[in-house]
């Protein structure tokens, strides 16, 4: 079986599931169900988005029907004729009505070839199409208390059934292949590694000055500052051992550096905003909340460092989202991080805040060096959404 690295990102598809030609096959009419799109504020929404945005621009003999609730229907435009919305009460979009629409109004809808399921909390057990899903992580198994007691236990319990009623699992990196073989036993032969791309359009480096200027006047941003992206969820994106880093570093160096944790409100952010609050450095430590994708790039353009401190990812875009626009970053030295950094980027151990604050300490003092900046650039562009849409439109023809 070949596996192919970070460096060089084939996108592990399985010898039975080489890239067709569409014209080979019949038409095929595709369900892609949104349903956990929550207003884009999330990674998965990120996935759903561009992917779709890809499939577009790559399918042009294929029929799509998009199944959307009504909150979410202007999240994603259509260009294509070959795609249209189906849409659905808001309602629906709530956790547990959502699982339970999988398992029989989805069903009910009418035939599908095949129906791609975008995360494995809502993979039907009850299907009248084939189904392919997209599996990110298996994080509550790798997380103790990342959820509240009743969704580890549907994590942990009832998400491996789940799993093993797709009919093809594509996943985001070779360690969450890994774990779905491991925690779920689910056919090797029918998973496939398909690296997600970014957005290469709204990713692209701005001179470091004339983005800090934009910022001051956006954000009212004027000092020098390190910055992590992820939502404010505790104990799995790991943010209080990054405060306590950033206390450390700031208490023995001269620094002007502040810490800007962006990102939207999750579960256990108030955990996360009380220990900034009761820091010594608590005036240096900002929470400007969900940032729009351009004040995003202008973000890792401006900084003088991207941190990213998680526990586990099943991928970790803003690693790459942040080397796209010539940012330094550190990152954990675990699950798909370890994977995605390779030799190319400084890691730690994210359990450690010694460990984080020693790595956060050399990045700095290193500064940046323009090389490094050019190859972080040019690992970052092999990450490609119109490869990776190619290569789902071949596992839906394989399957179908």
């Amino acid at each position: 079986m070949e596996t192919d690295s970070p460096g060089n990102p084939k996108h592990h598809i399985l010898p039975c599931f080489q890239p067709l030609e569409v014209s080979d096959c019949k038409v095929m009419k595709i369900g892609f169900s949104t349903f956990v799109l929550a207003g884009g504020r999330s990674g998965i929404a990120t996935y759903i988005r561009e992917l779709i945005r890809f499939l577009q621009l790559a399918d042009t003999e294929n029929r799509y029907e998009l199944l959307m609730t009504k909150n979410d229907a202007d999240l994603i435009p259509i260009s294509n004729p070959h795609f249209s919305k189906r849409l659905f009460p808001s309602y629906t979009e709530q956790a547990l009505l959502s699982i339970v629409w999988h398992n029989t109004a989805l069903p009910a809808l009418g035939k599908y070839d095949v129906v791609h399921i975008p995360t494995a909390r809502r993979i039907p057990l009850l299907k009248k199409s084939k189904v392919v899903a997209t599996v990110h992580d298996l994080a509550a198994f790798a997380i103790d208390g990342k959820y509240d007691p009743a969704r580890m236990l549907f994590n942990r319990k009832l998400i491996p059934a789940m799993i093993r009623n797709a009919d093809h699992v594509i996943t985001v990196s070779e360690s969450s292949r890994n774990d779905l073989i491991r925690y779920t036993r689910y056919p090797e032969e029918q998973i496939s590694v398909i690296y997600p791309g970014i957005n290469r359009d709204m990713f692209q480096p701005v001179e470091q000055q004339e983005a800090r200027e934009r910022l001051e006047l956006l954000h009212g941003l004027e000092k020098p500052f390190i910055i992590y992206v992820s939502r404010l969820e505790h104990p799995g994106k790991n943010h209080i051992r990054l405060i306590k880093a950033f206390e450390r570093f700031k208490l023995e160096n001269d620094s002007a550096h502040q810490l800007i944790l962006a990102g939207a409100d999750w579960s256990g952010a108030e955990q996360i905003k009380q220990r900034a609050a009761e820091s010594p450095v608590k005036d240096d430590i900002l929470f400007p909340g969900y940032v729009s994708v351009k004040s995003l790039a202008l973000l890792y353009s401006a900084c003088d460092l991207m941190v990213f401190p998680s526990l586990f990812e099943g991928f970790g875009l803003p690693i790459i989202e942040a080397l796209a626009c010539g940012a330094p970053v550190i990152c954990s030295n675990t699950s798909s991080m370890k994977e995605i950094a390779k030799d190319r980027i400084p890691t730690f151990d994210p359990m450690s805040s010694e460990s984080i604050f020693q790595a956060l300490e050399s990045a700095l003092a290193k500064g940046p060096a323009e090389q490094e900046r050019a190859e972080g650039m040019a690992y970052a562009a092999t990450f490609d959404w119109r490869t990776t849409a190619e290569r789902v439109m071949s596992i839906y023809g394989s399957v179908c």
